[in-house]
């Protein structure tokens, strides 16, 4: 039984929905009632270049519209589009000022078969501020790695400035105008004509403003690239106290460019001269001596010379006096067996140096018996000089050992 109710209740409410329709269709299709509607249609405006003679421009995104009343029958109104209506706001038919300005507009198409209640009183808002212009600088803007072993020297446009004009509000934030050029792969000069572009301090572009020219030529040279030694220059002498050790550079090289013909023949950089004598630090700041033609790549390059030297010190040494081939049937006596040597040198040498790294003699090469006044001699470790010997000479007495063996054998016969 409920079964049956649920099955009734539908069927009646499926007649009911169309009913409703066909009720709904007659009245539109057969009756057709006079309706009215309301509808927003977008407002043109026209004459905008009437605005430049009063110093006037029109600010940007501005979509202004009316809301039309229609009257008229039901399938009409509904079945009315925007198309079908041209709504304008005339710029020259009024007296304007920077801001807001309430215009009246002019209907100057709708439907002829609907109605427009309330066309005598409709009115839209329009924006505009100062039109000014003002002249910026232009910068070349180059990007983008070119082939290996090539080089971009400075990108050159023959415009160097540019004209922007437009609302004042968009004017004022201009800095500058740019255009941009990609050197990615190149490996010859590029030369192109790029649109310029208005920018803010920010690098933000900036839109709304008409720019004179549109477009600039852009030349950029593209050369070759060579990593060259670099050559440290100098002349004099450290000072009196002071030798030099060694000098290193940094960078030891770089990169240069320029004529391909002229790169063959360079293989190192000189600095410029670095004159010993003046040189109070250990460390000089320099530049590169650059031929005709050729330039850094790294044009902030800082040539930096490290000048290694060593303090020359003296010392005193006492050393024992040594002899040297002495012949077997002799014997000597020096009068002396001690000498007081002054040395010199590095200090980090001569701070080290050992009286047993020193050997001092007097050679006795070939001597016969008897007196003889002798040289002192020095053998001394690389890197040492002599600056005196106290004394530099000593005497040395040689005697023949068979000589006082016979005399010795005759005393003792006389003796017995």
């Amino acid at each position: 039984m409920d079964e049956k109710n649920r099955k009734q209740q539908a069927i009646v409410k499926i007649c009911c929905v169309i009913a409703a329709f066909g009720l709904w269709l007659y009245i539109t299709s057969v009756m057709n009632p006079i309706k009215t509607y309301r509808k927003n249609i977008p407002v043109t405006i026209v004459n905008e270049e009437a605005l430049e003679q009063s110093k006037l421009s029109l600010l940007p995104d501005q979509k202004p519209y009316v809301s039309l009343t229609l009257k008229g029958s039901m399938n009409d109104i509904y079945s009315v589009t925007e198309e079908q209506f041209k709504v304008v706001v005339d710029l020259n038919a009024y007296v304007l000022r920077k801001g807001e300005n309430n215009i009246p507009v002019q209907i100057q198409r709708s439907p002829e078969n609907v109605n427009i209640m309330n066309s005598d009183n409709l009115w839209v808002t329009i924006s505009l501020d100062d039109l000014i212009e003002k002249t910026v600088p232009l910068k070349v803007n180059a990007f983008g790695n070119v082939n290996e072993g090539y080089y971009p020297l400075e990108a050159t446009s023959s415009t160097k400035e540019v004209t922007v004009k437009g609302a004042a509000k968009f004017v004022n934030s201009v800095d500058r105008g740019e255009v941009k050029c990609d050197l990615s792969n190149a490996y010859k000069n590029v030369s192109m004509v790029v649109p310029i572009e208005a920018l803010d301090k920010n690098g933000n572009k900036i839109d709304y403003i008409n720019i004179k020219p549109v477009a600039a030529e852009v030349k950029v040279p593209i050369k070759k690239v060579k990593n060259v030694a670099v050559n440290v220059k100098t002349s004099g002498q450290l000072g009196e106290d002071k030798l030099l050790d060694k000098i290193t550079v940094k960078p030891e090289r770089v990169d240069i460019t320029g004529d391909e013909n002229v790169l063959k023949t360079i293989d190192s950089l000189d600095t410029e001269n670095i004159d010993l004598t003046s040189i109070t630090g250990d460390e000089v700041v320099t530049k590169l001596v650059l031929p005709k033609g050729v330039e850094l790549v790294n044009k902030d390059t800082v040539i930096k010379v490290k000048i290694y030297s060593n303090i020359i010190i003296d010392k005193e040494v006492s050393l024992a006096i040594k002899t040297m081939n002495l012949e077997s049937n002799h014997t000597m006596e020096m009068d002396k067996d001690k000498v007081t040597i002054v040395i010199s040198g590095l200090h980090d040498v001569i701070s080290n140096v050992k009286p047993e790294d020193i050997e001092c003699y007097v050679d006795l090469q070939s001597l016969k018996e008897g007196q003889h006044n002798l040289p002192v001699k020095v053998n001394l470790p690389t890197g040492i000089n002599v600056e005196s010997i106290n004394p530099n000479s000593i005497n040395v007495t040689i005697k023949n050992t068979q000589e006082q063996q016979t005399n010795t054998e005759a005393e003792e016969q006389n003796a017995n």
